[in-house]
């Protein structure tokens, strides 16, 4: 059987030797190409004699190709690269010639070395040769002719063919190992049919015992009904004390046995002997549907006769609602109904309640104002229709999100505390809705309580208060300007964007619409007060109006929002500066009273054409919120792919919201192996969400859109509940001490809940804290260093194990490690790969060297080979985690993965134990 790693060396020497075919023929062509020019051109001998030899070569390497090719079927195990990399290597060496001579030579030389990136990216060293030699050797020959082209062309596009053949490769591994994983898994789903059949089986034969049992159950129910027939005083009382009244119809001899018609119609004709008949009670309007209930189930077309009707009590003005149930017990051997049993009970009290419950909602969805309810963590349950269109959102999407995310105010918080802590909150406040439209609103909010008075839920009343304040707006003078940072304001500014439509020969100056964000600026309002961040935004105005040209006409759109126009001349850049002087001195330090704050910004930025003059502003806006998906700090230019953006994303969200109510997020598990035991004793939970449709989502899709709007807190508390579950399971199975890690966002660091999620999960799950850690970034600890150290001490006290995860990309601060309780350094894989082929890593050893010092535990991720696996395991290092040692897998594969791994198994393995 070929292993992973195997296999994936053979996808690649095939992917190898098809793309080489054509990388070879191009090679020919090229070559022809070069030879012809210097036949005709009074070049130096080497050059013609250079060129021919590259087509000669070409042609043997086509053939070689074709041996290889058969060499690699014959035997899937033997490797072709050695042969191609010194067949590129002579190629590449002979290019390197030709390039000297510049002009038309050096151009095709050039276009050979993209060929290679274009070609030859699934091996990198490959490109690397070709790129290396034509891009180095021709630098001090060019540079000695004094050749422009070294500068102008020749070192920009090696350059850029070096970067797109490195990233090529990158997405080409990716893919691979994607390709081979799923491979993998239809293997083992193949392997796993003759079990899982064998398995049906055997549940199919335990069907039919618990079906012989259940029958042989029935036989004992009739026996038992027989007793209680025998004893039909006992049977009157018990039915007395529960408020059902019993019937017995016996249907070929006409007659009705029932235990108290007196209880029911307030009369005693069956204690009397006399006849009883149903339909004298019941009112004629409602005796239709008894008659067509009945009639269904004596067809068979119904496994129960139920009906509700309302009776007229003798000698009162007074109704009762009467619910019977019954069915058919017997047949006569026409198997036409012989017997009918069943009960009777008085339902006026509920029918009641149901009519009150109908007016209350009538009342509540037809309300004038916004209803709504929340539970007792502030989260929504329901709400009208009038609040919807308030907010101009469905029901559906409202569902479960907290109070804090629907209102979208910058008081949010502190409306959610007051009505925590007060249990009510009544003002005036400027909410967001649709695309970040604010609209002042009136909102009460009231806690209702239990008669035990603990909290039930919060009711909230809103009223829609745009059509007040427009009315005030009428009256005032509009101006242009932005009152707290004194720039432009959106006003002023789409009129300025309006200048493009009227006037046409400003669509010729090349002129670009740009909008920035700040990233995380909402941070700093929670972390340093609103008065902090406001004086930010007044100190960034200044930097922004401070800039000269190319940059015109800053504004401010919104609370972090500015938007600025760049005239760029047609010069791509030019315009490229500008945007990178505008982060440098966006990123430059602000020092605000105390306080030094370092921002950055997401810019989006639209190009300003013929058909875009109605949208620059959208487009701009569109090109901003991509920069934020990927991460901030960064310039996204707009593209039309960017305008189906927004849906695909929402349409997502939604998905996203019904799997956290579906319960549909999964947990795989990445073990961690004991460098010093030798055996896997600790795994890390990681969310997986398979879409009823399109399959197992990437969790590089969902998770940052998780991040964005919130939802991560939900999808974490899922992930923390069923990874403590698998956990305390597992101990059941007597499977040994296995700790299990679980990742806490940044959303659930910033709610107040995190303690209690924690605890719950610990409790509903019985698995002690010990074996609970919590995995959190540097860089949300960092955001507020007095509140990280108070909540981790707040966890620490339940007995659960903290870790900082990926050590090293942050802050890494050590005067606060030492003030966080931290038990665990996860170090990033990042500094574990500059360990590749046993090279050591500063990094890494002055990491573990200050973690001992610390008596810290330290977790390597990113192990791929056995040289990083030897190099940590000499240095000291406690922990592995990477796919040397295995993959994220299911529940059922990571127990067996546990049971027979250690580490005399995996130094016995190949690159791969898993």
């Amino acid at each position: 059987m070929v292993t992973d790693s195997e296999t994936l060396h053979h996808r690649r020497a095939q992917i190898l030797l098809r793309n080489g075919r054509y990388f070879w023929w191009s090679t020919l062509l090229v070559s022809v190409a070069c030879g012809v020019f210097q036949l005709f051109n009074d070049l130096p001998q080497i050059g013609q004699w250079s060129a021919g030899a590259v087509s000669m070569l070409a042609l043997c390497a086509l053939s070689t190709n074709v041996y290889c090719q058969r060499r690699l079927d014959a035997a899937p195990l033997w490797s072709p690269v050695p042969i191609v990399t010194l067949l590129i290597s002579v190629n590449a060496l002979l290019w390197a010639a030709i390039a000297q001579q510049g002009g038309l030579c050096l151009t095709l030389a050039i276009a050979e070395g993209g060929l290679a990136s274009l070609f030859l990216y699934s091996h990198g060293r490959l490109v690397a040769i070709t790129d290396g030699a034509i891009g180095l050797i021709p630098i001090p020959f060019l540079f000695q002719a004094d050749d422009p082209l070294l500068i102008q062309v020749h070192l920009p596009l090696m350059a850029l063919f070096s970067l797109a053949a490195a990233l090529g490769h990158q997405l080409a591994m990716r893919n691979i190992r994607q390709e081979l994983e799923s491979q993998r898994l239809t293997q083992l789903l193949t392997e796993n049919q003759s079990d899982l059949l064998n398995r049906f089986n055997q549940r199919t034969h335990d069907v039919e015992q618990i079906n012989h049992r259940l029958s042989r159950e029935v036989q004992l129910r009739k026996e038992v009904n027989q007793a209680l027939t025998q004893s039909e005083a006992q049977l009157n009382l018990a039915m007395a004390a529960s408020g059902l009244g019993f019937w017995d119809w016996d249907l070929l001899l006409h007659r009705v046995y029932h235990s108290d018609t007196a209880q029911f119609f307030g009369n005693s004709d069956t204690l009397n002997g006399k006849e009883f008949v149903l339909t004298d009670y019941v009112l004629p309007e409602d005796m239709p549907l008894v008659r067509k209930a009945l009639k269904q189930h004596l067809r068979g077309e119904t496994d129960y006769y139920q009906a509700r009707y309302r009776v007229q009590l003798p000698h009162k003005r007074q109704q009762r609602w009467i619910e019977d149930i019954g069915k058919v017990t017997e047949r006569n051997h026409l198997g036409r109904p012989a017997r009918m049993i069943g009960t009777r009970r008085d339902i006026s009290q509920d029918m009641q309640l149901q009519e009150d419950l109908t007016l209350s909602s009538s009342l509540f969805n037809n309300s004038t104002e916004g209803v709504f309810m929340l539970d007792v963590q502030q989260r929504l349950r329901t709400c009208n229709r009038m609040f919807c269109q308030i907010f101009a959102q469905s029901q559906g999407d409202w569902v479960g999100q907290p109070l804090v995310q629907m209102i979208h105010t910058e008081q949010a918080q502190s409306i959610s505390m007051q009505l925590g802590s007060q249990g009510h909150y009544r003002g005036e406040i400027i909410a967001i809705r649709g695309q970040n439209q604010p609209f002042p609103l009136s909102i009460n909010l009231t806690a209702i309580r239990r008669a035990d008075a603990s909290l039930c839920h919060y009711l909230g009343i809103c009223r829609d208060l745009s059509a007040n304040q427009r009315t005030k707006n009428k009256s005032s003078d509009r101006t242009d300007f932005d009152s707290l940072t004194g720039l432009f304001n959106r006003d002023y500014f789409q009129r300025v964007l309006r200048q493009f439509q009227d006037h046409e020969h400003l669509l010729q100056d090349h002129y670009a619409v740009c909008v920035l964000n700040l990233d995380r600026f909402k941070s700093v309002n929670e972390s340093f007060g609103v008065e902090i961040g406001d004086q930010l935004l007044k100190d960034l105005a200044a930097r922004l109006n401070d800039f000269a040209e190319p940059i015109h006409q800053v504004a401010r759109l919104s609370s972090d929002e500015f938007a600025l126009i760049i005239e760029y001349q047609g010069n791509q850049d030019r315009l490229l500066t500008s945007l990178a002087d505008l982060q440098v001195a966006i990123t430059r330090p602000f020092l605000v009273t105390e306080h030094e704050l370092i921002v950055t910004a997401s810019i989006g930025v639209c190009i300003v054409k013929d058909g875009n003059v109605r949208q620059l502003l959208n487009h701009a806006i569109a090109a901003m919120n991509q920069a934020r998906y990927q991460g901030g700090n960064n310039a996204q230019f707009f593209h039309q792919r960017l305008a189906t953006q927004p849906v695909a994303r929402m349409q997502m969200e939604k998905a996203m919201r019904s799997a956290i109510t579906q319960n549909e997020f999964s947990v795989n598990y990445q073990p961690k192996l004991n460098l010093r035991t030798g055996r896997i004793d600790s795994v890390e939970a990681l969310a997986r969400w398979i879409h009823p449709e399109n399959g197992l989502i990437d969790p590089q899709d969902f998770i940052p859109l998780a991040e964005e709007t919130g939802l991560i807190a939900a999808i974490g508390e899922q992930v923390l509940n069923k990874a403590c579950l698998d956990a305390a399971e597992w101990r059941e199975q007597n499977l040994g001490e296995i700790s299990i890690s679980v990742n806490i966002s940044g959303h659930q660091v910033r709610r107040d809940d995190l303690y209690d999620v924690v605890h719950n999960a610990l409790c509903q799950s019985g698995l002690p804290a010990v074996y609970l850690e919590l995995e959190l970034t540097e860089s949300m600890l960092m955001e507020d260093i007095h509140h990280a150290q108070e909540f981790l001490n707040r966890l620490r006290s339940l007995g659960v194990r903290l870790a900082l995860d990926d050590f090293g990309t942050g802050y890494s601060s050590l005067s606060y490690l030492k003030r966080l309780p931290i038990d665990t350094l996860k170090i990033d894989k990042s500094f574990v790969a500059e360990a590749r082929q046993g090279a050591p890593s500063p990094i890494v050893e002055a990491i573990l060297a200050m973690a001992d010092s610390l008596k810290l535990k330290v977790v390597a991720e990113g192990v791929e080979t056995k040289e990083q696996l030897s190099y940590l395991e000499r240095l000291g290092c406690d922990y592995a985690q990477g796919y040397l040692i295995s993959h994220a897998l299911p529940t059922a594969e990571v127990l067996t993965l546990i049971r027979h791994t250690n580490l005399d198994t995996l130094s016995q393995a190949g690159d791969s134990l898993h």
